[in-house]
């Protein structure tokens, strides 16, 4: 009986249906002095591969009549969005350095999902169908590169209907033009206008800031990053810290500070937690080498917009991110209490680089080379995850969706913001030690 019920689980979870593919055009069309938008070259650096985020809602029948009220509420304001957000209706050219502003669209699909709402939260942010969230995206849409091939468009959107009244809105999003946080924005101002009945004075606060030199030319492949994504053949899992465990974590290292005769510095939760994540994965990679630990090296990103100066504003347009990268090859060079002084001091250091060309020049990317084992964590903390309100309140869960490669983290605030979540992706062998790990299970939740 159990097996049967599994079996029949398993297959509520599949897509009963999905509808043709809309394409969503700017409401109105883009000026003719804008109908080529240069990519600056921190962009053309980024890989042109979509970011997979979704956002969850709980029974919205109360505050939409039915289906096709939220249907064309979302599709109307999607379209107002991209008459602020012009790029993302165009194509990327050839060369991948420049966008024609063609008002060519956003694909848009619909889906219903023969489970509830409350069956796909408890799921793990993986993208495989039946252990993941998959199905609730559009097809290639997570981690995916755009080709030619498909439908090219620079944003994919898929509406799921849970049978229960519940809805998600999964974005795929091309990384090549805009980071996690450029991401949340576009769809805070779709969302805003959603709410506020496409009135864009509204919104003035959070308008997107276009970065493009119009006159610019560099239409060419030179200055692109073309990488070949592996197909998955990791394990993604998610781990949650709640603040109070932070604190005691906080405490810890604190202590070891004052053994060393070193005055208490104020580190951030995010920088104690991607120690304590960092410490573990090596950790973990160690127990599978025998014990022996390896070169290696934490791959921070830091969203460096208030950094420079002028700083910009969080809604500019663009992947402005740099790397903290921390190499260690010891177990004593990952002690929590040497990784969040190096963590600091990493952060410090780009604070002294207050242009976008002394950042570029600034990426060691020759330092990448030299080690054997990257780990590339990434953090979405504080962005707008939680604040993406259509008119019906905000998600009761929101998620980057899986990793697109091994060896990455992503953190971000958990819903109720009493904590960080963790989305982990390592071979499945050194996700059971790092699940093992006695320094995870002193501070994680379950």
């Amino acid at each position: 009986m159990n097996m049967r019920g599994l079996i029949l689980f398993t297959r509520q979870l599949h897509v009963i249906s999905r509808s043709g593919t809309s394409i969503i055009k700017p409401a109105s069309p883009t000026p003719e002095n804008f109908k080529v938008y240069h990519l600056p070259l921190h962009d053309c650096m980024m890989p042109n591969i979509y970011i997979p985020a979704i956002f969850f809602y709980a029974d919205i029948s109360k505050a939409a009549d039915h289906k096709s009220t939220v249907s064309n509420l979302l599709k109307n304001s999607l379209s107002e969005t991209l008459t602020k957000y012009y790029p993302y209706a165009g194509r990327l050219r050839p060369s991948g350095s420049s966008v024609d502003c063609n008002d060519e669209g956003v694909h848009f699909v619909e889906a219903r999902i023969g489970c509830k709402l409350a069956h796909v939260l408890e799921k793990d942010p993986a993208k495989e169908d039946e252990q993941g969230l998959g199905h609730l995206f559009p097809p290639l849409a997570i981690w995916d590169k755009l080709s030619n091939e498909k439908c090219s468009s620079l944003v994919l959107v898929q509406l799921n209907h849970f049978i229960c009244g519940g809805i998600a809105i999964a974005v795929g999003f091309s990384h090549r033009i805009g980071d996690a946080l450029t991401l949340l924005s576009f769809v805070a101002y779709w969302a805003g206008l959603s709410r506020h009945s496409f009135d864009h004075q509204k919104l003035l606060h959070v308008c997107p800031y276009i970065v493009s030199d119009h006159e610019q030319s560099h239409d060419n492949d030179s200055n692109t990053f073309n990488v070949s994504f592996p197909e998955k053949h990791w394990i993604t899992k998610n781990v949650v810290f709640h603040n109070s465990n932070i604190a005691r974590l906080k405490a810890d290292v604190e202590i070891r500070h004052k053994l060393q005769g070193k005055d208490e510095p104020n580190y951030t939760r995010n920088e104690l937690v991607t120690a304590l994540l960092y410490r573990c994965v090596v950790a973990a990679a160690a127990t599978s080498n025998g014990g022996a630990y390896i070169k290696s090296v934490l791959c921070q990103t830091v969203n460096i917009r208030p950094l420079l100066d002028p700083p910009l504003p969080q809604t500019s347009v663009g992947s402005f991110i740099n790397y903290n990268n921390i190499a260690t090859g010891t177990e004593n060079e990952t002690e929590l209490h040497n990784l969040v002084e190096r963590i600091r001091e990493g952060k410090l250091q780009l604070r002294r680089n207050k242009g976008m060309d002394e950042i570029i020049a600034a990426r060691p990317f020759e330092e990448f080379e030299k080690m054997n084992r990257i780990y590339l964590v990434s953090s979405i903390c504080s962005f707008p995850l939680y604040e993406i309100d259509f008119g019906w309140g905000r998600p009761v869960k929101a998620t980057i969706v899986d990793m697109p490669v091994v060896n990455s983290i992503i953190l971000m605030d958990t819903p109720s913001g009493d904590g960080i979540e963790a989305i982990v992706g390592l071979e499945e062998k050194e996700m059971e030690n790092f699940q093992a790990h006695r320094d995870l299970l002193s501070y994680i939740s379950f």
